[in-house]
């Protein structure tokens, strides 16, 4: 198999998804994101690959991309997954839950062989509004709409009220959330068809172009990633070429006797510890991303005080938590700052040991203030993860 395959990197911010490509053997014609400290990321671990900084919705920067991109075999990346997210507030309005037609129209005019779409968990379940409905419809939607915007009011007063003092969340308001909660699920049922599941959109408009879709969805843990850090992997192809998703490396520890006979090919998942272990009692290094957080003695103390397997606040189940050794960790997210707790030290991991929970090589240097890489790794695409998708596709080129 000859090397340096064109993949075409879209919304790639620091480069997660390609690094895997890369170290598959694949080269990327041109990548494109709008975040500048993702950009001076992503240059500075891949300097020679051309690179286009802009709103992917611009026409100039399109036409660039396209022209840059012509002749690709492959096109990667995920539209910003925010609007999608079961942790955000799924509107279906949100215009980022849209991107994808502007990755669509790249994909008509380049023509590569495969694409691949990577996304969070929630897109299985989101839906979007059907195009033609008549006016006795779109009423009873706008009156879905207009309760499911008074759901996530409430429910954001009630998750806030959890964190705060400040903030009250009275017993009235829930009964009206519940309430909500009932109207929403009887309308839904009596007006199922007036949307339709994002997934189906995708498949559907995508077949039109000459392209037949899988979607599936994978765990990062089990191709080596220490993170059980599961997403949707879309995969279409073109002119009936083959389809297949990388089969497990890794599998997950179990102890009992048959398990160990069927498991005997396949290493145990790759561990917190495992990972991270031999950073803990390293000295700061900015140049290496290795940066403590300060934070004051009362926080300290709570660190202190939280044992492995819990929050810091009651009230997160992902931020704030003090990470199991054993076994991989939850989804690395940036949370806004409060990321993982060590599981020996009382502090919080350094963006380095996160990018090591990513599977990110010790040679790949984040570029940006602590905040920055901290969102740059959060959003990024385990690169382990991507080696093992893009060793499949290698396969049917």
């Amino acid at each position: 198999m000859s090397k340096n395959i064109s993949v075409v990197d879209l919304f790639c911010g620091c480069g997660g998804l390609y690094e895997g490509f890369k170290q598959a053997g694949f080269k990327a014609s041109v990548s494109n994101d709008i975040w500048e400290p993702a950009f001076k990321t992503f240059v500075r671990n891949n300097n020679s690959t051309p690179f286009v900084l802009g709103d992917i919705t611009d026409l100039e920067i399109k036409k660039k991309i396209i022209q840059e991109g012509k002749g690709s075999k492959v096109l990667i990346g995920g539209p910003p997954c925010q609007a999608y997210s079961m942790a955000g507030q799924r509107n279906v309005d949100d215009p980022r839950g849209k991107l994808f037609e502007d990755y669509l129209e790249i994909v008509n005019n380049i023509r590569p062989e495969f694409f691949v779409m990577e996304n969070v968990k929630g897109l299985l379940s989101m839906e979007h509004d059907k195009q033609k409905l008549n006016p006795a419809e779109k009423k009873e939607l706008n009156k879905i709409k207009s309760l499911e915007n008074d759901k996530i009011d409430l429910m954001l007063k009630r998750k806030q009220s959890k964190n705060t003092n400040k903030i009250k969340f009275s017993i009235k308001e829930e009964e009206k959330l519940e309430e909500i909660k009932k109207k929403l699920k009887l309308l839904k049922i009596n007006t199922s068809n007036l949307r339709v599941k994002v997934t189906e959109t995708i498949k559907k408009r995508f077949l039109d172009l000459g392209y037949f879709v899988e979607i599936k969805v994978l765990n990062s843990a089990n191709y080596g990633v220490p993170q059980k850090r599961e997403r949707v992997i879309i995969i279409g192809s073109h002119n009936g070429l083959n389809i297949n998703f990388p089969e497990p490396v890794y599998l997950e520890r179990k102890d009992t006797f048959n398990e160990e006979i069927f498991r005997k090919n396949h290493p145990n998942w790759i561990t917190v510890k495992e990972a991270i272990d031999d950073l803990k009692n390293k000295s700061e290094d900015v140049s290496f991303n290795h940066v403590f957080t300060k934070c004051g003695d009362d926080f300290k103390k709570k660190i202190k005080n939280t044992p492995i397997g819990k929050s810091v606040y009651g009230g997160f189940s992902d931020a704030y938590f003090r990470c199991p050794p054993d076994e991989p960790s939850r989804t690395v997210k940036e949370n806004h700052g409060g990321v993982f707790i060590h599981y020996e030290k009382d502090r919080f991991m350094t963006p380095r040991e996160l990018a090591r929970l990513q599977s990110f090589d010790d040679h790949f240097i984040f570029e940006g203030s602590k905040s920055q890489i901290l969102v740059q790794i959060g959003n990024a695409v385990p690169p382990k993860l991507g080696y093992s998708i893009a060793e499949v596709l290698k396969e049917n080129i």
